[in-house]
């Protein structure tokens, strides 16, 4: 049986709480893949556009001694470029998405969302930041820095497993914790398992 958890649905029903099953791992690692490749995606095609666009642009130095003009080679994008084309569109992607409906497209696929672990409401912009620094933001910076960069990504493993060891049993990871959220079952997945339980 699905663990679940009561929230307010609605500023005039303070009293009234639906009971909402907690979103399984197994769920919550699906959406992630699916986001990872969708976001992956996004990303490549913005690496090849501005790189074919800015690649293709010649610099002419004028010399101050002679007069006469050099062409440079064409822009070539920095090794760290992709990187942050990528940190840039996982923002874009994950934090208005988790702000305004509580869950991404991976989440919405797979019938989980967000809400905030006090009210029970959509986690809002605060929210949506605090979790996305958590799973990303700081993953994405630490990729920066010489010798930790290649590494990083361990940083957003390790957060995006630690629900597992939620010692309370609410799947809470570090990230949950952070941005005082909590992931559950949408509606659909409610009444899914609902119907299961009465077969």
């Amino acid at each position: 049986m699905a663990s679940t958890v009561r929230a307010p649905r609605g500023e005039r029903a303070r009293d009234k709480r639906e009971t909402f099953p907690i979103a399984s791992m197994p769920r919550r690692v699906a959406g992630a893949v699916i986001d990872l490749v969708l976001v992956l995606f996004v990303s490549g095609i913005v690496v090849a556009w501005l790189d074919s666009a800015i690649s293709g642009v010649t610099h002419v130095r004028i010399d101050a001694a002679t007069g006469s003009s050099v062409i440079d080679s064409a822009w070539a994008a920095p090794a760290w470029f992709p990187l942050a084309v990528f940190f840039t569109v996982t923002a874009l992607y994950t934090i208005p998405l988790m702000a305004l409906w509580g869950r991404t497209l991976g989440g919405w696929s797979l019938g989980i969302r967000c809400v905030r672990v006090d009210t029970g409401t959509r986690p809002g912009w605060t929210t949506s930041l605090r979790r996305w620094a958590a799973l990303y933001g700081v993953a994405g910076a630490l990729s920066f820095i010489p010798v930790v960069g290649p590494f990083a990504w361990l940083m957003t493993l390790l957060v995006g497993l630690s629900p597992l060891w939620d010692s309370a049993g609410r799947l809470r990871g570090y990230a949950d914790q952070l941005a005082g959220d909590l992931v559950v079952g949408a509606p659909r997945l409610a009444r899914q398992e609902q119907g299961a339980r009465r077969r």
